[in-house]
């Protein structure tokens, strides 16, 4: 699912997850991640029904509390931050998912118990769950994205 200027986007609406049995859903917030503007409200209400990972890229702790606080069971944090700034998101949650962007990042985050990824590539990290943009990488620990919106995220991704 994606958000963008303020309204939930899918496929599939709500009734038809719901009676489809879904019961996780991943949430790209396109505001958030683009403009700083992250959408609490719609957290909120799509956690009354799923458990959401939310892809918002939070720069600031007080933007990642705020997410857990208004319903996401996980959050994306972006790939490229400094060691300071991982350290206290690791400190803060062990519910973090790391956008795959830097070896070095991504190696710290694994050595601080960080075991879950958002990637378009294979990675080599034992024991990791990986949510796969690619249309190619499956197998154990990948969990295949559908609708995940690459070409409108462009640069943040790489």
């Amino acid at each position: 699912m994606t958000i963008k200027d303020s309204q939930a986007i899918s496929r599939s609406n709500m009734q038809q997850m719901l009676l489809s049995g879904v019961e996780n859903v991943f949430v790209v917030d396109i505001d958030a991640i683009n403009k700083n503007r992250f959408n609490f409200k719609i957290y909120q209400e799509l956690s009354k029904y799923f458990e959401i990972t939310v892809m918002s890229l939070p720069l600031r702790v007080e933007d990642l509390m705020d997410s857990y606080i208004s319903g996401a069971s996980e959050i994306v944090i972006p790939g490229r931050i400094s060691q300071k700034l991982l350290e206290e998101y690791m400190r803060t949650s062990e519910s973090l998912v790391l956008l795959y962007q830097d070896p070095y990042v991504a190696q710290a985050y694994y050595l601080l118990g960080g075991r879950t990824f958002v990637s378009d590539r294979q990675l080599d990290f034992n024991n990791a769950r990986i949510y796969s943009f690619s249309k190619i990488l499956k197998g154990p620990g990948y969990i295949t994205l559908t609708d995940f919106p690459a070409e409108e995220l462009g640069s943040t991704l790489r």
